[in-house]
């Protein structure tokens, strides 16, 4: 069974599209992101020697967008739609063979919500027939509704199974399917562009945003040729005045629409959705409209076009459905772990596919971020293009897209995480034609960010566990904590940390500092979850001139933390004199040097 991810910002209502009874379907939450600069369109044609394919695969197929999405089933209406309910958590829906979409059909482009009343839950699409995998394509907060784009291989009679790990409704929509093809075809073969392209941005515009109620016409004309009769395009909106939702419409589609392509819940944030909306040429345009239930700005990229029926034979482009297949999850043991801004991660694809895969599709989920941020997937060792796929507003968010990313031959694709997140990607196929060869070395992460206190303190020998804080040093000194000495490193910096604390007044927490050894270890807790651990190398005596104390700090070369104390020193008129290392006297310091050995996240 999959594993559950916590989910957050979720739609607060369903908007209902149009099916063949006049019913309605559920609004969308398609999460993904944006960003490209503009140019020119152009389909990858990498032809790297030695791994060009030479025949169809079994299963390969061709892509129909539907004239209009059809629901095929919901659990809150059970008798107005076709479907086998299993449980108040599973269902089995018949795809092929119905509304368009033919019996012989090997996988379809759904869009799948869930409405959640139980704890934090995760949904999973598989085709019936066989297990259910370690997949997951929708997460979901308790009370919430959410969705996203699915493309999933049908399995016996055409169908799929859905199942949520906890009590909710399901509601499946159709929007596409593939169907198998022999050889060479004209149509239905995706096309990625040789690098996603920005088309439309209203923040660069006078007005920033667009008005509540509005369709803004957006010209593709100069990104996917005459011959493309679908596009695969990124809506992104920003400084959202409200919750509210957007849709990606044909340009000559009647509205308002009855169905979204993304949702907002509420102001100030960003999110994106994915969408595949058809692109007629007409008086020599392709173009199409975003429509606006909320003033934000809209942001639109575009990623690839399927090819139409005026296009050359070719085998490039046709889609290999598989069964969903876990590639990577960065919370095992023995991966990354939880990513940190500016990291990237390397995501292999299975042998059977390696070499015979130009773009993948696969659901990209990021949980447990680290703030505001979002996931930039591309093509391993290839520069990191200026988009995004999954985008989210707050930390330890929870947030699935469905994404189409090219690949790099034995090294697949990769994941740029812009703030730090854990990273699950599930594989659903794969598109057929030449994978590009790495241009670049495998990234280099950078370390983590520096972390300012608060952190935790704790020092096994002493029996101490003690909080460091920022400021003023009498203020947390005399309040029984320990002071991080102002101008001195933080956490993460390859640099000297200093800590200052009484020994005999506000509890004396360092009252028997002179007792360490040389090879006593400490650690350092961060505030965003990384422990340091060092190792005791020094101990020194010094007068108490802040110049002489942080050259003492010093005395040892790398990254270093020092707790600094009051010590009688050479001060006669104590009791503990002559031993230096006594407590206390206000004339002199003793200073306590430890060296770094690892850092890991708890």
């Amino acid at each position: 069974m999959a594993e559950p991810l916590e989910t957050t910002l979720l739609p607060d209502a369903l908007a209902l599209p149009d099916t063949p009874d006049g019913s309605t379907i559920g609004r969308r939450r398609l999460i993904a992101g944006a960003g490209a600069v503009a140019g020119a369109a152009a389909a990858t044609q990498f032809v790297p020697q030695g791994v060009a394919q030479a025949s169809v695969p079994a299963g390969a197929s061709k892509f129909s967008i539907l004239p209009k999405a059809v629901r095929l089933a919901d659990t809150r209406e059970k008798n107005k739609y076709d479907f086998t309910q299993f449980s108040n958590r599973y269902i089995r829906v018949k795809v092929g063979g119905r509304y368009g979409v033919p019996s012989t059909a090997t996988a379809a482009v759904l869009t799948v919500t869930a409405v959640n009343y139980s704890s934090h839950s995760h949904v999973t699409v598989w085709p019936t027939g066989e297990g259910m995998p370690v997949a997951s394509n929708l997460n979901l907060l308790p009370g919430a509704a959410n969705a996203n784009m699915v493309t999933v291989k049908l399995g016996n009679n055409g169908s799929i199974d859905v199942q949520a790990l906890l009590p909710g409704h399901l509601i499946v929509d159709v929007l596409g399917f593939y169907e198998p093809v022999a050889g060479a075809v004209r149509e239905g073969r995706f096309i990625t562009l040789a690098t996603p392209k920005r088309v439309f941005d209203s923040r660069q515009t006078s007005r920033r945003q667009v008005a509540s109620g509005s369709y803004t016409t957006i010209d593709l004309t100069a990104y996917i040729p005459p011959d493309a009769t679908a596009a695969v395009v990124n809506l992104t909106a920003a400084l959202s005045t409200g919750d509210g939702h957007f849709t990606v419409m044909p340009y000559d589609a009647a509205g308002p629409p009855t169905t979204s392509s993304l949702n907002v819940s509420g102001p100030n944030e960003a999110r994106a959705g994915s969408a595949v909306v058809a692109t007629p040429t007409k008086g020599g345009k392709r173009r199409i409209k975003v429509y606006a239930h909320r003033s934000a700005a809209i942001i639109i990229d575009v990623f690839g076009y399927y090819t139409g029926g005026a296009s050359s034979l070719s085998q490039t482009g046709l889609f290999v459905p598989v069964t969903p297949d876990r590639l990577i999850d960065t919370r095992k043991p023995g991966q990354i772990g939880r990513m940190w801004p500016n990291w990237v991660v390397e995501v292999p694809l299975p042998k059977s596919i390696d070499g015979k895969a130009a773009a993948i599709a696969c659901n990209v989920t990021g949980t447990a971020s680290r703030g505001a941020g979002h996931l930039t997937v591309s093509a391993a060792r290839q520069t990191i293009p200026n988009t995004s796929n999954v985008n989210w507003s707050t930390a330890y968010s929870v947030v699935p897209n469905h994404v189409i990313s090219q690949v790099t031959h034995n090294v697949g694709m990769q994941v740029f995480n812009a703030t730090g997140s854990h990273v699950v990607v599930d594989l659903a196929g794969y598109f057929t034609g030449t994978p590009k060869v790495p241009s670049l070395p495998k990234y280099t992460n950078p370390p983590p960010p520096a972390a300012p206190p608060n952190w935790i303190l704790r020092v096994p020998r002493l029996g101490l566990t003690s909080t460091v804080m920022a400021g003023n040093a009498e203020v947390v000194t005399d309040s029984g904590f320990t002071w991080h000495w102002t101008g001195t490193g933080y956490m993460g910096q390859n640099a000297h940390v200093a800590v200052f604390g009484h020994r005999t007044e506000a509890g004396g927490p360092y009252r028997y500092i002179d007792r360490m050894v040389n090879g006593d270890l400490i650690s350092v807790t961060t505030g965003d979850g990384r422990e340091y651990t060092y190792r005791m190398v020094g101990r020194y005596l010094t007068d108490a001139g802040t110049q002489n104390i942080l050259n003492a700090t010093r005395a040892n070369n790398g990254t270093t933390f020092s707790i600094v104390a009051c010590t009688v020193g050479y001060d006669s008129t104590k009791s503990g004199y002559p031993n230096p290392w006594a407590a206390t006297s206000l004339k002199y310091r003793i200073v306590v040097n430890f060296e770094l050995l690892s850092w890991r996240e708890v």
